[in-house]
Order: structure tokens, then C-alpha cells, then sequence
């Protein structure tokens, strides 16, 4: 097992090991578990493009300083795959949405432009199919920023999760959210702040990664954390390869320890494991002295929850 936070300082380390402290145990919204957790609902979102996404919400439990979370399935995965995080998060406050991306799960209903409707054949899925799974994550991001006008949770910390193909749909999704044009009345996008990748992948069927990492937003702005398995060779080098790219783009931490931990952003977490995607996800695999839930819990604590300050609830209605 090995983690490694992408600064070689000792302070860098000291900060690292803070946080493996924390990871252990819950790290926010304790006051959740007093009082019995809202029911997950299963919902319905009809995309721009006409495709019937669904999804399974998990309402948060601290309105306006509740971070939403948006969970996306690896290729021939299912929303389901995420039950136990979804949970974990939810019992910590947080907001969740998890869809079955297009041509998934349940997912597999569109309607045509006559308005009659289709089944949707993932096997028929090229690189066009799979960009337009990006529209799910807008539809799915839609939903809370609805829920962050009606108080429910902070659209301004918007976290994404991504397992393997959804590693891939999150960073396009997030270079969409951020190369939307700001308006002088009115913010369209630029809300997510975070991404946690699992088994990252760098290409898929065409899609790649190329663009996204070359965006300056996600190259040097987003807080990111990539997890592989320590004996999954292919999925560990993509993910050191990655951070190596993010690394390169952004400013070195002084050794202030206090600055070290309000600006340490990039971590990439090696699980004991052979496992990928959201099979890291499980109860017998560790990072370090927790599990990579409880790693997940505590970077959202660290660079989401930490910042509410600085990232304020505002009403996004629209005019």
C-alpha cells in the first residue's frame, strides 16, 4: 500500500498524514445521525437530447451548506454500484445524485424528435454516443442547482465522482460547467470545484482525455484526487501519468503547515488492490489505516466543506 501526496516536502507530508487521521472516521454533518436520514428517491430526468436518465437522490441533511455530489458508473455499470458511498455521504450531510448514464441500468429509454420513442443499444456506442453522456451530467446538475435555489444544498461546492468511462465523462462534463459564458446578472456554470477519480482511464472507445487535460481550469484550479489499486499496473500508471499532468500545472506549497493544508489540492491514493472503479469502493480494501470511502469523505471535508466561506451559498434563480 502506498499514498502519495504530490508534494515530496516533509510538511507535505505531515499534511498528508493529518488527513489519513481523519479519514478513519466521519469528518462532517455528526449532527445527521441523530435523526433518521431521508429515503433515497428514484427519479426520472429527461435530458436536453430526449434521454429518460434514471437517477436515485439522496437528499442532504445540512440545506444550505449541504455539498452536492454527483456519482458516475463506469461502462456496462449501473447507479447501484455507488449504494454504499451514496449512503456514507448522505449520513455526512452531503447531497447525492446518481444516475445510470445513457444506455445503462435503467437508462435506456430517449425520445425521438417525431416524439415517438427508442431503445437506446450501448453496443452500438462509438465516440459521439459517449460524448453526449455529458448531457446526463448537465441534466443531473440541473436537478441540484434547482435543489440549491430551494435550499437544499451549495451548488457553488459541486463535487463529481467518476469511475473508469465516468473518470473520462467527469472531465468533460467539467470543462463544459466551466466554459460556459458568465453573464453580468447571472452565473451559468463554473460550479464544480472537485473531482475524485477512480481507475481513471485516458481513453474509451475515441473519447479521450486529451482536451480535458489540457483545459487550465482542470489542469490547475479543480481539487482532484485519483485512486488506483496498488497491483492493477495499467490503472495505476494512467493515474500517476494524470496527476503527473496536473502537477506540472500547478504553483508550488511553501512550507507553512497551515498553508500546506488550506492549499494542498492534488492527491492521488494507491489502494491495496487489484481491484478497479467502484470495486475500490468495497469494504475489505484499504488506503492506508481507512477505506477509500472514508478517503473520498475526507478530501470533500478538506476542499469542499472547509471553504464554505469562500464558496457561499448564493440563489442561482434564473431571471
Amino acid at each position: 500500500m502506498t499514498i502519495r501526496y504530490l508534494l515530496q516536502s516533509s510538511v507535505a507530508v505531515l499534511c498528508f498524514a493529518a488527513l489519513a487521521v481523519a479519514a478513519v472516521g466521519p469528518v462532517y454533518g455528526q449532527a445527521a445521525k441523530k435523526d433518521k436520514l431521508p429515503e433515497p428517491e428514484d427519479l426520472t430526468l429527461e435530458t436536453k437530447d430526449g434521454v429518460s436518465l434514471r437517477c436515485t437522490y439522496y437528499p442532504g441533511t445540512a440545506k444550505k451548506a449541504s455539498i452536492p455530489v454527483i456519482l458516475l458508473h463506469g461502462w456496462e455499470g449501473q447507479r447501484s454500484e455507488y449504494d454504499g458511498l451514496a449512503l456514507a455521504l448522505q449520513n455526512l450531510g452531503h447531497t447525492i445524485i446518481v444516475p445510470d448514464l445513457r444506455g445503462h441500468g435503467q437508462s435506456t429509454v430517449a425520445k425521438r424528435p417525431d416524439g415517438d420513442t427508442e431503445t437506446i443499444d450501448p453496443e452500438k456506442f462509438r465516440q459521439k454516443e459517449l460524448e453526449a453522456m455529458v448531457l446526463d451530467v448537465e441534466r443531473c446538475k440541473k436537478f441540484l442547482l434547482e435543489k440549491n435555489n430551494e435550499g437544499e444544498c451549495n451548488i457553488e461546492s459541486l463535487c463529481v465522482v467518476g469511475a473508469e468511462l465516468g473518470s473520462i465523462v467527469a472531465m468533460h462534463w467539467a470543462a463544459y460547467d466551466w466554459n460556459k459564458a458568465r453573464l453580468p446578472a447571472y452565473k451559468l456554470g463554473q460550479d464544480v470545484k472537485a473531482l475524485v477519480l477512480l481507475t481513471p482511464l485516458g481513453s474509451f472507445k475515441g473519447l479521450t482525455t486529451r482536451d480535458a487535460l489540457a483545459n487550465p481550469v482542470i489542469r490547475s484550479k479543480l481539487s482532484i484526487m485519483l485512486v488506483a489499486g496498488n497491483q492493477d499496473s495499467k490503472g495505476l500508471a494512467e493515474a500517476k501519468r494524470m496527476h503527473k499532468s496536473f502537477e506540472s500545472a500547478r504553483p508550488k506549497v511553501d512550507n507553512d503547515p497551515d498553508e500546506q493544508k488550506r492549499k494542498l489540492d492534488l492527491f492521488l491514493a494507491e489502494a491495496d488492490t487489484s481491484l478497479t472503479g467502484t470495486k475500490l469502493l468495497g469494504n475489505g480494501v484499504r488506503v492506508g489505516r481507512g477505506s477509500v470511502p472514508s478517503y473520498i469523505a475526507n478530501f470533500i471535508n478538506l476542499r469542499l466543506v472547509a471553504k464554505q466561506e469562500e464558496l457561499a451559498w448564493t440563489d442561482r434563480t434564473g431571471p
